[in-house]
């Protein structure tokens, strides 16, 4: 009954080691930089584990973003043209950076603006750091929490759709 007890405690500490999130990171943000499982939370606050979305047999758009950026005010129409054209084969996420921002601030451009890709919020600049955003907006391609390309600054819809091209 001991060595039962003994198996079971080492693998439940092994599961829970392997579905570690890290609260902050900081990475190289180049293709082939494997992503580290962090938490992205919506305008609500609800937590979304980045892995659910990485890794879920669908290569990645992760924008980071502000509602004051005019290069964002011309790229994201874009955005939302691609996601509406290819949301079943490609993830799309948008996270508004809180730099010289506001929840307030980001939820109302949204809602004007009336985008219906999956957006959140830097709550605590933790994604904006760990990634090492030094400008808005800045488009990466994740494919299986694996950097594939990195840009920075507008991609138009073309740009958008070479990026996704297999």
């Amino acid at each position: 009954m001991k060595k039962i007890l003994i198996i079971l405690s080492l693998l439940m500490t092994f599961v829970l080691g392997c579905a570690k999130t890290v609260k902050t990171f900081e990475i190289n943000a180049e293709p082939g930089t494997k992503v580290p499982n962090f938490e992205l939370k919506d305008f609500k606050g609800v937590k979304t584990k980045s892995r659910k979305i990485f890794n879920n047999g669908k290569p990645t758009l992760f924008i980071v973003a502000a509602e004051w950026c005019p290069d964002c005010h011309m790229e994201l129409p874009d955005v939302q043209k691609f996601y509406e054209e290819n949301k079943d084969n490609v993830n799309v996420v948008v996270v508004f950076t809180n730099k010289k921002s506001s929840l307030l601030n980001a939820k109302k451009y949204v809602e004007t603006q009336k985008f219906t890709f999956p957006v959140y919020y830097d709550f605590d600049g933790s994604i904006s750091k760990g990634f090492k955003i030094t400008e808005v907006p800045t488009n990466v391609k994740i494919n299986k929490s694996v950097i594939e390309d990195f840009q920075k600054g507008t991609m138009q819809i073309d740009g958008l759709n070479k990026m996704f091209e297999k």
